[in-house]
């Protein structure tokens, strides 16, 4: 068995416990997220990782066609994905969440088909002595464009502060 395994109530419990941490308003509840941070194992970081997306089209046609005029068809889009020396996450519910000491990431499983990119994931942060969660943090898409080529990239802004007691 996988050392870093979620058994089923474990993941049952933690997807209950992710929905009422994303869920609008302005806190998240102190004790879900101190139970969501013993639940989830920690896997160690990594001090650089990176994942991609290379997106390009296929070969394109022009012709005429007969009693129809001129026509255009347009290749298909190929999407080629990568990620070097990501940390182990894991599948819970709708969502894929990623441990490392100090930081639970989660993420909505269907963000890769979205174009914008904004408010697809958050960040739960905590202190790693004491595991007391801090404060939560949203995904922000911003971009960078440099002559032809576009940069998407995302930033961590405050959200969510701990419910007080």
């Amino acid at each position: 068995m996988h050392e870093h395994h979620i058994d089923l109530n474990a993941r049952l419990e933690a997807h209950a416990i992710l929905d009422r941490l994303v869920a609008d308003g302005p806190t998240f509840p102190v004790e879900d997220a101190r139970r969501l941070i013993d639940l989830v194992p920690v896997v160690p970081s990594s001090r650089i990782s990176f994942t991609g997306v290379f997106r390009r089209r296929g070969p394109s046609a022009k012709g005429h066609a007969a009693g129809i005029g001129d026509v255009n068809l347009e290749g298909e889009e190929k999407q080629t994905t990568f990620a070097l020396n990501v940390p182990v996450s894991y599948r819970i519910g709708g969502y894929v969440v990623t441990h490392t000491p100090g930081l639970l990431d989660i993420e909505l499983m269907w963000t890769e088909t979205r174009a914008d990119r904004t408010g697809q994931s958050c960040s739960l942060i905590y202190d790693i002595s004491t595991k007391e969660p801090e404060e939560m943090r949203i995904a922000v898409q911003k971009s960078l464009t440099m002559l032809f080529i576009t940069f998407n990239y995302i930033s961590l802004v405050p959200w969510k502060l701990p419910a007080s007691a």
